[in-house]
């Protein structure tokens, strides 16, 4: 190793090593066997009923169409920001041209089958127009309402509305 970058260390300063023989040794071969995974076979019953009945989804419908399903906590606003209670939620942004629509407006919250709304507040407030008889709840900030399907909720001037697909 000459070369002009390489530094010979002086002699007696690194230690001999002794193990650095070329003699190769056959391990004897392990007699283990390695755990085999098999994921449980359903019931007859519930593989039937789940090929029939696909998993029903909320979704919030916004005007123009796009439909944003609801899994787990969803944010909308005009520029939402994760907070609180709600750090891993998913945020969706609205053009709101009259700007009605808070920062972070809402949340829509998916809970087993359930689906609630919560008014973050907001400086507009949020409506639930019940789709069964037409009737309006003005909600209170920080406390969840549930949602059916059809409810049209009301961000400000800014309406979406609510399905079970």
């Amino acid at each position: 190793m000459e070369s002009p970058d390489f530094i010979v260390p002086p002699p007696h300063l690194i230690p001999p090593r002794h193990d650095t023989g070329t003699e190769t040794a056959k391990v004897p071969a392990r007699e283990r066997s390695l755990p085999v995974f098999a994921p449980p076979s359903p019931p007859p019953a519930a593989a039937s009923a789940g090929a029939a009945a696909p998993a029903r989804q909320w979704r919030i419908v916004l005007p123009g169409g796009r439909a944003v399903p609801v899994t787990g906590t969803v944010l909308v606003g005009r520029n939402p920001v994760t907070f609180g209670a709600w750090t891993d939620a998913e945020l969706v942004a609205v053009d709101d041209p009259a700007a009605s629509v808070s920062k972070t407006h809402a949340a829509f919250e998916a809970d087993g089958g359930a689906l609630s709304v919560t008014d973050a507040h907001s400086t507009n407030g949020v409506v639930v127009v019940v789709a069964e008889d037409a009737r309006e709840r003005e909600l209170t900030p920080g406390e969840p309402t549930p949602l059916a399907h059809g409810d049209v909720v009301h961000l400000g001037r800014f309406s979406v509305r609510v399905e079970l697909s």
